[in-house]
């Protein structure tokens, strides 16, 4: 394949891939309202739909034997979602605010996935064990946001553990609710499907094409994974949070933002880790996994200390971004 012909593979799977997200991500919405869904699982649901473009462009590089690419991908884009989701919407809109409990709740769900997934990648835990333990408490995590918050003031739990999750509920419900679309027909619902269908066929062409023109190019394929590709197919969800963001729904940012990090790891590296078998071989994951890590961990630790993501906190996770990028090129 020609560099011409590659970048035109690229450019049209890029188009289609994104263009289709934003119908599947209508879709869901539109699901949601008409049947009745929580708000929570809701927006769940629209993180997935968000997050299409890079699970698939990453399961379509593991797939073809590219490890390294699928792997960066995720990895690339859950760090550029740190910058981007909470650093950028918070640039933008000079403050994201969120209850630390949230944050906590969000946050923790995340780092549980990055672990497992980071033990299964770095010290071949088996993928079968990663992936039970990340859903044990990822179906947990969905039940809170898919059940009203009377329902989980009755779980069987300690009074005090249960009466906390209670709040949590009311929180997320409360503060989701107001990103819910009106009620309108079925129309959108129908594009489900056939975007699905699209984001694949969009998310081949353009890993495939991304692939010829590295090696054309001369570059690297943990750049191509880590920086180009991730950054890329994480732009959906960057635009929504920074509109969401602007709209001062501080919950539903941070919420956003953990969410896909947590979806990447559990559908673009799990559950593909148990078709093809353990990615220890995977060059410059260590490095990638540690840098995630840590900027998990700064988010979670600015957020909680100012109860919210300031204009500063947010330039903090975006140099954080940049500094990876120049990292990983040298």
């Amino acid at each position: 394949m020609s560099t011409a012909v590659a970048l035109i593979v690229f450019t049209v799977g890029l188009v289609v891939s994104l263009g289709a997200s934003e119908f599947l991500v209508r879709g869901f919405g539109r699901l949601g309202t008409n049947v009745g869904l929580a708000a929570g699982l809701v927006g769940l649901l629209t993180a997935l739909g968000a997050d299409a473009p890079e699970i698939s462009s990453a399961i379509t590089a593991l797939l073809s034997g590219a490890k390294d690419v699928g792997l960066g991908v995720i990895l690339g884009s859950n760090l550029f979602n740190l910058a981007a989701l909470l650093g950028f919407s918070a640039v933008v809109a000079r403050r994201v605010s969120f209850r630390r409990v949230v944050l906590a709740l969000d946050g923790a769900v995340a780092l549980w996935a990055t672990l497992l997934v980071g033990a299964m990648v770095l010290l071949g835990l088996p993928p079968i064990v990663a992936l039970v333990l990340v859903l044990a408490v990822f179906v947990f995590y969905v039940f809170l946001l898919a059940a009203e918050p009377h329902r989980v003031d009755h779980l069987p739990l300690p009074r005090h553990g249960r009466h906390r999750l209670a709040a949590v509920a009311r929180v997320i419900h409360g503060e989701l609710e107001r990103t819910k679309p009106a009620r309108d027909t079925w129309g959108p619902v129908w594009w489900i499907v056939p975007s699905i269908a699209a984001i694949v066929a969009g998310s081949f062409a353009m890993v495939n094409g991304a692939l010829v023109l590295g090696d054309h190019w001369h570059l690297s394929r943990i750049f191509l994974g880590a920086v180009a590709l991730a950054a890329i197919t994480s732009l959906p969800n960057a635009y929504a949070a920074t509109r969401i963001a602007l709209a001062g729904n501080g919950t539903a940012v941070v919420s956003l933002a953990f969410n896909s990090n947590t979806l990447n790891l559990l559908a673009g590296v799990s559950l593909p880790a148990m078709l093809i078998g353990g990615l220890t071989s995977a060059p410059g994951a260590p490095a990638e996994f540690a840098w995630l890590m840590v900027l998990t961990l700064v988010a979670i630790g600015l957020g909680y200390w100012g109860q919210g993501i300031s204009r500063w906190s947010g330039l903090v996770l975006i140099i954080g971004y940049l500094v990876f990028i120049v990292a990983i090129l040298r």
